[in-house]
Parts: C-alpha cells; structure tokens; sequence
C-alpha cells in the first residue's frame, strides 16, 4: 500500500497565478538567468553542487558561456550552440505556496544549453583566425548534419549523404576531379621514364576502391565472390535456416519474421524467386540474402552506435537486431572504435567507410538476384536505401556492372536493369571484369 499522506506545508495551492518578476534598471544589464543540462548525462549529488562561471561576449551581449569544473574535466556550454531561432522559450518560475504567486522570468539566450564534458589540458580552441573560420563552418555543418539526420525528410537526408559522397576531401578521394590531379602528378614522373599514357591511366587506375573482385574473370561468380564479400567472423558465424524455412513457409515468414521485424522487408521479399533453395545457386543466394540482412540494418541505421561500460555486445545486437557474432565483425570491418570520455565504447563510421559499406551491399543484393537485377527489384533497392535511381547506377556501373534502361509504367523514377558480365553474341570473346570497369575520360590537350 502506498502512503499518500503529504508533509505538513507541501501541498501546492489550487490555483497558480503567474506574475513577471520585476527587473530593476541593475539587473537587466546582469546574466542569467540560466538553464543547462548535461549531455553526457553526468548528474552531480546533492552534496557535490555546481559552481558556473559565466563569460559574456563584451561585442554581443546577449551571447553567453557557461563553465563548471568538475575533477579532471570541465564542463562547457553556449547560448550560441543552436543554429537559428529556438522552437519555444524556456522560462524560470518561483512559487509562493503561500500566496500562489509563481513570479517567473525568462532564461538567458531563450533556450536550454548544453554542457559538454572537455578533457582538461586538451585545446579545444582555434589557434588562429583562419583555423577559427574553418572549425566554425565544420562545426555548423557538422550540428545541420545532425539535425537533418534527427529531424529532416527523407528527401533532404538523401540529399546531404549524395553531397557528402560527392565531396573530395581526406577520406574520399573518388572523385573524377581527385583522380585527374593524380593522374597529372604519374603523368610527371612517368615523363622522365618514357611511359605512355595508357601505361600511365592502368598505373593509376589499377588499385579501385571497391570490393574485393579479380579483373581477370570472365564470369560473374568469379568476378565478385561472395565468401570473399564477407569479413571471417561472418563467414563462420552466418546462419542461413531462418530464411531457408520461410522459402516453403511462407506463414513462417509473415507472421514471424516480418511481423517482428527480424528481418528486413526487402530480404523478404526476395524469398519468393528462390525456387531451388537446396541448389548451389540457391544456397549461394541464401547466404547472399542472409548476409545482406544486417548490412541493410547497419547502413540504413545511425551511423554511431555506443556501448556503455557495463554493456556487451549482446546489448547493442540486441538494439540494432543484427545477431552479435556477426555484428562484431561487422564493426571492425566498418566502423572505427574510441573510448568515451564517460567510459563507453563509441563506434562511429567515416564517409569512405560508408562508401565501402555500401558497395558492397550492392554487390551481395546482386549476388543474391544470381548477377541480374531487375528493373523492380532495382526500384526496391533505391527506395530501401534512399538513394537516387542515378546515384544507384552510378555505383553499380563503378564496379563493372552494365546498364539497361527499363521503362516501368506507372513508377516516376528511372529504372534499370542491372548485370554483370552478360555473356555476349556467339563467337566473341568473353570480356574480363578489368575490361568492363568504366574508362576515364582525360580531356585533349589543347593546341598551344
């Protein structure tokens, strides 16, 4: 039985009449009053209180900084965090119980700030005026990032991972622009050496940034192996009886594994045009589809998982739905992992690594279609992954794959059909997956 009875005093009146407090002609210029939180989710005691220190910038009054020190690691927090206007304004109120008057004032910047948690002796300042123009823009597009990720359409996500991708920058260095500079700087040193151009192109060209394959294949097996797709760990660890049952129960299927959300909807679908699952075929499309199950998890997730301090890796299997055997590869294959300051275990993926991600789960989709996507399972897979039917072709034919536009009525995108290595005409000889890889286009040097 709960005890409802209340102290003497600690019932609150039955009406609250809220009054502005009064501001003197002093206190208007002051700070404060504040409201702040901390993001890491640091929460003194009662006996341990916060001492702030609050810094105003002399040029703009109204912006405002917040430092508390706590062991080794000092706490921060601005008024200026927030891109744009906030949502709603925060306000501090103080109740009277005795009169019902609750006098309240509006908090500092309109906003809650957050403080975060800096290690102590670490600059995380700028050392000059460029440097502080530059990590202020990398900043601001690193917190829009976060907040189209939170809260943006599906089409303005879209947008900012094809811009993302599309960006030459340290950790993506695909783009034909990169490559010219590169090929200019072999062109100087294969000068002196007599090279010709092609010889100077298949130098340059010759390491590609794409799944494991062999360019001397002729046959889409041998181009682009499945087995060789899949990190150890998950090679071992892959458990394809699930879906093996649902290819001849399809009530199995439905009302378990798509019911629960055990597996992805577009591996599910996929089931019903694997009619021989004990052949070598079948049982390679199988394993592509099983495997292709936590890539779709993972790439269509957050691109940061944590694990806290007294967590396993069952605990983030568990919130990912990927099974963990497979799910600890996984994310040595493709993510990189930092300690925390609070102790967690932070795995957070680059631009590159989602590159690498994503192609090869579009190599094992087609893997599991035996090397030929059609033009609605290419629709499928464009709208599973949120990419444009343009982006979409432009990484499969990266990897040597051709394409054939397919008109599908009714649907208001383009729509391809998607091989690798088709056998040709009778009597020609077979092209290897070296000579399917798209050529780069080098302009003609112009007459002096």
């Amino acid at each position: 039985m709960v005890n409802t009875k209340k102290r003497k005093g600690s019932r609150l009146p039955d009406e609250i009449h809220l009054q502005p407090a009064a501001q003197s002609a002093a206190s208007s210029e002051a700070s404060g009053p504040f409201v702040a939180y901390f993001a890491s989710g640091y929460c003194p005691e009662e006996h341990e209180a916060c001492s702030f220190e609050v810094h105003r910038n002399t040029k703009r009054p109204r912006e405002h900084c917040l430092v508390t020190e706590k062991d080794k690691v000092d706490f921060v927090g601005s008024t200026i965090d927030s891109q744009g206007p906030p949502s709603c304004r925060y306000a501090v109120g103080l109740l009277d119980k005795r009169t019902g008057v609750m006098k309240y004032m509006e908090v500092s910047g309109g906003s809650i700030i957050r403080m975060e948690p800096h290690a102590r002796g670490t600059n995380y300042g700028p050392s000059g005026h460029t440097t502080e123009l530059e990590e202020t823009a990398q900043a601001r597009r690193a917190q829009n990032e976060r907040l189209v990720h939170a809260f943006g359409s599906t089409r303005r996500q879209r947008q900012l991972k094809e811009r993302d991708l599309a960006q030459v920058v340290g950790d993506n260095v695909e783009a034909s622009g990169a490559v010219q500079e590169i090929l200019d700087a072999a062109g100087e040193k294969a000068a002196q050496a007599k090279a010709t151009k092609d010889e100077i192109v298949r130098a340059v060209t010759g390491t590609r940034s794409i799944p494991p394959h062999h360019s001397e294949a002729t046959s889409a097996s041998e181009a682009f192996r499945l087995d060789e797709l899949m990190p150890a760990g998950v090679r071992e660890s892959l458990d394809v009886s699930e879906l093996e049952r649902a290819t001849e129960d399809l009530e199995y299927r439905d009302s378990v594994l798509r019911a629960e959300d055990r597996v992805p909807d577009f591996v599910l679908d996929r089931l019903a045009l694997i009619t021989k699952p004990q052949s070598q075929a079948g049982t390679r499309r199988l394993r592509a589809l099983a495997f292709l199950a936590p890539l779709l998890r993972l790439y269509t997730g957050r691109r940061q998982h944590r694990i806290k301090p007294r967590e396993s890796m069952q605990a983030l299997a568990e919130r990912t739905g990927v099974q963990a055997s497979v799910l600890q590869p996984l994310l040595e294959q493709y993510y990189g992992a930092e300690e925390s300051l609070e102790g967690h275990t932070v795995y957070s993926r680059t631009m590159e690594q989602e590159r690498t991600m994503l192609l090869c789960l579009l190599m094992t989709a087609l893997i599991a279609e035996d090397y030929d996507l059609g033009a609605r399972q290419f629709e499928a897979l464009r709208a599973a992954l949120k990419l444009t039917s343009d982006g979409l072709r432009n990484y499969y034919r990266e990897m040597g794959c051709t394409m054939e536009k397919m008109a599908e009525p009714g649907s208001p995108n383009k729509q391809y059909r998607v091989r690798l290595l088709p056998q040709g005409p009778p009597g020609m000889p077979a092209k290897t997956l070296g000579e399917a890889f798209p050529k780069l286009a080098i302009p003609r040097a112009r007459n002096r």
